[in-house]
């Protein structure tokens, strides 16, 4: 399925590696159309074996599947003007890394538009006790199988 990834920056951190080794395994193995777009224009820390683009390109994505990862990610996806569907596979609860308005974190949680995806099993209570919504699928590794089979 033709996916594209919003990455905060390529530099490295424990999402941005999982997410590497994914992306490098299915290049390989898959005539796949995934791409990368990254807000941080920084160098990678890794080969990467696909095309990275800037977030401008997010617009002109159509036909495919949008993954985010943070709360700032889905809110740059949810705002591109494509037909793509666009899913949030939240690695780590941001807000308890940086301060957020609750606002911004309740109207990416509770948007239909978006598949949530929680890495593990400990983010379900947080995230219902912040907006009432189930996620759609925990999956405890990124996987893009897994994430194509939920659309």
């Amino acid at each position: 399925m033709k996916t594209m990834i919003c990455f905060e920056n390529l530099s490295y951190s424990q999402f941005n590696h999982e997410v590497t080794n994914e992306i490098n395994k299915y290049t390989l193995l898959s005539n796949e159309e995934i791409c990368i777009s990254s807000l941080d224009q920084s160098y990678p820390f890794t080969n990467i074996n696909t095309a990275v683009f800037s977030p401008l390109e997010m617009d002109s994505f159509n036909n495919g599947v949008i993954i985010a990862n943070t709360i700032r990610n889905a809110e740059n996806i949810l705002g591109c003007s494509n037909n793509s569907k666009k899913a949030l596979y939240l690695f780590d609860l941001d807000w308890m890394f940086y301060p957020m308005f609750y606002d911004d974190i309740y109207n990416i949680l509770t948007e239909k538009n978006i598949k949530l995806i929680l890495r593990s099993e400990d983010h379900i209570r947080p995230i219902y006790n912040i907006c009432k919504r189930k996620p759609d699928a925990v999956l405890n590794r990124f996987s893009l199988e897994g994430i194509w089979n939920l659309l």
